[in-house]
């Protein structure tokens, strides 16, 4: 159950985190570049969302919208596509949960930027795609990769709204956090053990990377 679990987690957070940065980095550049204070106000309203309501509403909020009941599920359900309690579902609820923390890293990595690179590059010619990957991506580029790290770190951790939305189906959605729900509701005390130890090395591996990226981030203004 152990390997199990823990290559599912890794797989559903892997696939999130994926989903997720071409979602953080538009949204970012909204935030951080529009100068529509009416897009961006939206914008900055919705990354802000998730942070502030509990996973298990988010998970419920995702359960109503795609559940055969809900007038998109029923759409799916006649186009042959379940989303409710399969793999998918676990990847949703972690993709929603995480993307505020690596959207709001990044916003903070482009913020950092100095904006008088960007128009001296915009002055010599550049498209603003072209000074995008030549300015704006190349000095935010660790702590870029930061938020990254931190939404994929959120990914691994999340509970309540996959629980809620995709259930706790061993091989579909019981990732490490909800085995170790599971195991506590079993008394299986050495699968219990293996399964905070693998949560607790994965936490601290990602901490330290991301320390690393803060590091050569903040090194690189000074």
């Amino acid at each position: 159950m152990v390997i199990q679990s823990l290559i599912l987690t890794l797989e559903i957070a892997i696939i999130a985190t994926l989903i997720n940065i071409p979602l953080a980095f538009i949204s970012s550049i909204i935030v951080t570049r529009t100068e529509i204070k009416s897009l961006k106000f939206i914008v900055d309203v919705f990354i802000s969302l998730p942070l502030v309501l509990p996973p298990v509403v988010l998970g419920y909020f995702l359960l109503i919208i795609f559940s055969p009941a809900g007038y998109l599920g029923q759409i799916l359900i006649n186009l042959g596509v379940e989303i409710v309690f399969t793999k998918f579902a676990a990847i949703l609820a972690c993709s929603l949960v995480s993307f505020p923390l690596m959207a709001r890293a990044i916003i903070i990595a482009f913020d950092s930027v100095d904006k008088d690179l960007e128009k001296i590059a915009r002055s010599l010619g550049s498209n603003r795609l072209k000074m995008f990957f030549t300015i704006t991506l190349r000095e935010s580029f660790f702590g870029v990769c930061g938020g990254i790290l931190l939404g994929f770190a959120r990914a691994l951790g999340e509970f309540g709204a996959t629980i809620i939305f995709a259930g706790n189906i061993e091989g579909v959605s019981r990732t490490i956090p909800l085995a170790i729900f599971q195991s506590i509701q079993t008394g299986d005390d050495k699968n219990l053990t293996l399964l905070i130890s693998c949560s607790v090395v994965l936490g601290i591996i990602s901490v330290i990377i991301n320390n690393i990226l803060i590091s050569k981030s903040n090194r690189k203004y000074k």
